[in-house]
């Protein structure tokens, strides 16, 4: 797991795989963190990005449209709970609503951090830097779906929208500061794991056919362009973009040219 620097005494909100916080002084998976309900308020907080969750927001998503006769007191029993274990700072607010504290991060949000990062690492020509960045993200994230406890959840189904889609920001740049490193092995795991989940992605088929290229492989490259272009076909009746294009046709020439 990425080590996280804790603001101060700070905590982390882990919303990969089962709801869980970490520390300075160590971690508390799922049970130890509190009830089913103490961590889906958890999580509920970690996923709204710092936004104010008002107190019908967490009844409607802790009881499902049955509360309890006190469902304000109830919703303020879980935070002092929460606090009491956690510290007074890592839920704030009150009968408005609450959101976690300033000094709390959440594993999505330190990845976004983290892929910004390698995104402008390798647009300013740090590559080595991007890929640590990349690989970072990577491995806060990559472990497993989000909020897997929460398999219906609207606000889950996004924080798990988000998760993929800085997955494959991460890999596209982990493989482009890879390949700028001369790493082409690495380059092409990683577009080859952003295929995986996506068998249409044309950036990462490009990403996946230079590291063929630099590996000294064209042959393989031809065969990843193949890839694309018949799915492309078989699935929206398209063709591989100009730029995917234009590269295959540049391969092709190499390879006679070397032939």
């Amino acid at each position: 797991m990425t080590r996280v620097r804790f603001r101060g005494g700070g905590r982390q909100v882990r919303l990969v795989g089962a709801v869980a916080v970490h520390g300075s002084e160590g971690t508390w998976e799922a049970l130890e963190v509190g009830s089913r309900k103490a961590r889906t308020l958890l999580a509920l907080l970690g996923a709204s990005h710092g936004r104010l969750v008002t107190v019908e927001t967490v009844v409607d998503e802790l009881w499902a449209g049955v509360p309890p006769q006190q469902p304000e007191a109830n919703v303020a029993t879980l935070v002092s709970r929460l606090r009491a274990k956690f510290g007074p700072d890592v839920i704030t607010g009150g009968r408005r609503g609450y959101r976690l504290g300033t000094g709390v991060g959440v594993d999505l949000h330190d990845a976004a951090g983290l892929v910004a990062q390698a995104e402008g690492a390798l647009s300013g020509g740090r590559a080595r830097a991007g890929l640590l960045a990349s690989e970072q993200a990577l491995e806060l994230i990559g472990g497993g779906p989000v909020l897997a406890d929460h398999p219906t959840s609207e606000w889950a189904e996004q924080a798990r929208a988000w998760q993929a889609e800085l997955l494959r920001r991460a890999r596209h740049t982990g493989a482009g500061c890879a390949l700028r490193e001369g790493l082409p092995a690495r380059a092409r795991a990683l577009a080859e794991a952003a295929i995986a989940v996506d068998p249409l992605d044309e950036l990462a088929y490009g990403l996946l056919m230079r590291a063929h290229v630099a590996a000294g492989e064209p042959a393989r490259a031809l065969l990843a362009y193949e890839r694309l272009r018949a799915a492309l076909a078989a699935e929206l009746g398209t063709v591989p973009v100009a730029t995917t294009r234009d590269l295959h046709v540049a391969i092709l020439r190499a390879d006679m040219v070397s032939a």
